[in-house]
């Protein structure tokens, strides 16, 4: 299984991945679990996807929501348009599962964790609404690990 951080952390709370991978990090997690931070160039990674079970993308996500609310969805969910969700780097993620399953490369299945930013202006540190959301996106990445 691979946990996987999408964003830049020199763009306030589009640093949010970061901060939840640093969390886990910190945590013990069972053997067959990959944190990767992948910055913000997802294309260049479906060789990171080949031969995943699961894979759990975590990202800044423009939802129209109130600052530090979180999201779980699927791609197939944002393909279908079931859910109004933007991200920075969504379409890098979409386009790369695409491209992954015409080569046998795609996980088999994805999810992802997001949250409404508050400011994805040029700084360093996230927002307090995002910030005091990421003690729950750790806990929602471990249920989706079955912890």
């Amino acid at each position: 299984m691979l946990v996987m951080a999408v964003g830049n952390i020199l763009r306030q709370d589009d640093g949010f991945a970061d901060a939840v991978l640093k969390a886990l990090a910190a945590q013990d997690l069972p053997a067959g679990v990959e944190l990767f931070d992948a910055g913000t160039s997802i294309i260049d990674l479906m060789d990171v996807f080949h031969g995943r079970e699961r894979l759990i993308v975590i990202d800044a996500v423009q939802g129209g929501q109130a600052p530090g609310t979180l999201y779980r969805f699927s791609p197939e969910e944002v393909e279908a348009e079931a859910i109004p969700t933007a991200s920075l780097h969504q379409v890098g993620l979409l386009e790369t599962l695409k491209l992954g399953e015409l080569v046998d490369c795609r996980p088999k299945a994805t999810v992802v964790i997001g949250v409404q930013p508050a400011s994805t202006a040029l700084g360093i540190g996230l927002t307090p609404e995002v910030a005091a959301a990421v003690p729950e996106a750790v806990r929602l990445v471990k249920k989706e690990l079955g912890l």
